[in-house]
């Protein structure tokens, strides 16, 4: 499957449908950098990345002004800095060569030094590649591949990766593995210039799942957790985690494999692309980018049971009104367990930022936050979001806006 490609088949450019019956809430939006007016890149699908002085960094997966990559150039990674006045100043931190390799689709990891991780997905070595960017004096940043991959068992196309606690990076790659149906990786540093692979589990296309696209997260046990777009016995997708055992041996449980129809309904959703959240009670959240009624995609959670089994149940099914489709960049949660997350868009809608609200009853109202209208304010939010300190919402628009390159927006409840 080609992730660009579907985001930009799932956005219908149409009007706007009619107000039914979902939920307004009263939110500000306010665009913070609109992409495609020169080399600061353009089409900004991943979601974006906070630091703790309220910086913004992200990366845009076309653009940036040095050719290539078919000729739409190879995309950036640009940091958003607030001005005193209310306005964000835009940085491109680092525009891709294609010998480099390009189209970065994946949000930006930070670590404790300041340099930032994340994937490019194509050329290159046409594989796909992870980078890191190491800061300097004067502004600088220098670029190095820290991985590139070669389109075999290591795996192919990154949409990104994650840190734990002692610096390693662990990622999922969407193809490539020994049975060429994707993996799970780690590269972990072996010295100031050189990183060192690990495929923890290569996905057989089975019951196991296929096609694993979101970022992993992590248990107080060092277990990780994710999600499979496709495989398991409806080929609609899976929930997994991997244990780690003696030595490099890790063992993967499936702890849903979800029973919708492969790109299609079903009541539990089918299809999960992004990754997962987790609550303090081990209970996990997360979208499927298909199923429910409306075939536009659920929200779910898996409730752990004393067995070791989970128990999915679905928060919310799309259906494919003004409420959006295909929630396809995941859920954040809050501390008060609020849920947030975005919509691509369907069925003339160009994509919604929507809150859903427990009542403690096992029930869920959606409230719509934001309803993108495919102008100067962007279309298909396609990357999820992130929430600062204060609780004001962060994402991106891969499309439209005032330059048509996408935006970078916030939401303030």
């Amino acid at each position: 499957m080609n992730h660009k490609k579907l985001a930009l088949t799932s956005w219908i450019a149409g009007v706007i449908l009619g107000l039914n019956s979902a939920a307004w809430g009263a939110a500000g939006f306010k665009v913070l950098h609109s992409f495609g007016s020169g080399k600061d890149g353009n089409t900004p699908f991943a979601r974006v990345t906070l630091d703790d002085k309220g910086n913004i960094y992200g990366t845009a997966s076309e653009g940036g002004g040095l050719g290539g990559c078919g000729g739409f150039g190879c995309g950036v990674v640009y940091e958003l800095s607030p001005n005193q006045d209310g306005t964000w100043t835009e940085t491109v931190l680092h525009s891709f060569l294609q010998s480099e390799g390009g189209n970065p689709y994946s949000s930006i990891v930070i670590d404790a030094k300041g340099s930032l991780y994340g994937t490019n997905l194509y050329y290159g070595n046409g594989c796909g590649t992870v980078f890191r960017l190491v800061p300097g004096t004067g502004g600088t940043w220098a670029e190095s591949t820290l991985h590139a991959f070669s389109c075999g068992n290591d795996g192919f196309s990154s949409y990104g990766v994650v840190l734990d606690k002692s610096g390693h990076l662990y990622g999922t790659a969407y193809a490539g593995g020994f049975y060429n149906d994707g993996v799970v990786f780690s590269l972990s540093p072996q010295n100031i210039f050189s990183w060192f692979e690990i495929v923890l589990h290569a996905f057989s296309g089975g019951n196991d799942g296929t096609s694993p696209s979101g970022n992993l997260i992590f248990d107080s046990n060092s277990s990780i957790y994710g999600t499979t777009y496709e495989g398991g016995p409806h080929l609609t997708g899976t929930v997994f985690r991997l244990t780690r055992g003696a030595g490099a041996n890790w063992t993967e449980d499936i702890l849903y494999t979800f029973k919708g129809e492969a790109f299609g309904g079903g009541t539990d959703g089918a299809n999960p692309v992004a990754g997962l959240v987790m609550d303090p009670a081990g209970n996990l959240y997360g979208t499927t980018d298909y199923g429910g009624p409306a075939a536009v995609g659920t929200v779910f959670k898996l409730t752990p049971n004393g067995d070791g089994t989970y128990t999915e149940s679905v928060l919310y099914a799309f259906k494919d009104g003004q409420d959006g489709g295909h929630p396809y960049g995941g859920v954040i949660l809050d501390s008060n367990d609020n849920l947030y997350g975005t919509t691509q868009g369907h069925n003339g809608s160009f994509g919604t930022v929507y809150k859903l609200t427990t009542n403690g009853a096992g029930s869920w109202t959606e409230t719509i936050l934001y309803q993108f209208q495919g102008g100067s304010d962007g279309a298909v939010p396609y990357g999820g979001l992130v929430m600062d300190g204060a609780g004001n919402l962060y994402g991106t628009a891969a499309f439209a806006g005032q330059y048509g390159g996408g935006v970078a927006f916030e939401v303030t409840q």
